[in-house]
């Protein structure tokens, strides 16, 4: 193989691999794999893949220049780290697109302190089996909380996981005294 083709193969190679990243954590949001589903697994071997792909491709023997080339170790454990992010988000986001039914249910939450962009975070037992889930409330317009309550939980359901649609507040917890 010439020098340029293998140029050509490699560039289009990290083009398609970083164009495909973004469309990846647009379709994970909101999407939570089921306790069985061996995500990490197909993560490992698909950073394994594309590392083998990506050292294969890329340079054999490093060149004595002035700038810094990297090595096949280097080129490995780079692409490995990113194919992992990369096969991880993709099997996240898998839910949404194989879900085959619509479940509604009511389940009780509880309110938990949110990340860093994220004030308040509900946290409740999934219905439909991903166990438990913490979403931030603003995405679901849920900003003035209580503590602790009912809510109504719409999401498409695969075997892979769940694809949470929608989320509304049912009815506030009374709170209890203590005595």
């Amino acid at each position: 193989m010439l020098a340029r083709h293998k140029a050509i193969l490699n560039l289009s190679l990290l083009f398609l691999v970083l164009l495909s990243i973004y469309p990846a954590f647009i379709f994970a949001r909101d999407c939570y794999a089921g306790s069985l589903f061996p995500r990490f697994y197909i993560a490992l071997s698909g950073g394994l893949i594309i590392a083998t792909l990506f050292t294969i491709t890329g340079p054999q023997t490093p060149s004595p220049s002035v700038r810094r080339k990297f090595g096949p170790v280097e080129v490995f454990v780079f692409s490995a780290l990113y194919g992992f992010l990369w096969t991880w988000t993709w099997a996240t986001a898998l839910p949404r697109f194989t879900a085959d039914r619509v479940l509604t249910a009511q389940t009780e939450f509880t309110k938990v302190r949110g990340a860093k962009s994220c004030r308040w975070a509900l946290r409740f037992v999934d219905p439909g089996g991903a166990g438990t889930i913490q979403t931030c409330a603003s995405l679901w317009k849920l900003d003035a909380l209580p503590e602790r309550g009912t809510i109504s939980v719409t999401e498409k359901v695969s075997a892979l996981g769940v694809y949470l649609v929608k989320i509304e507040l049912v009815a506030p917890q009374a709170p209890t005294e203590r005595q």
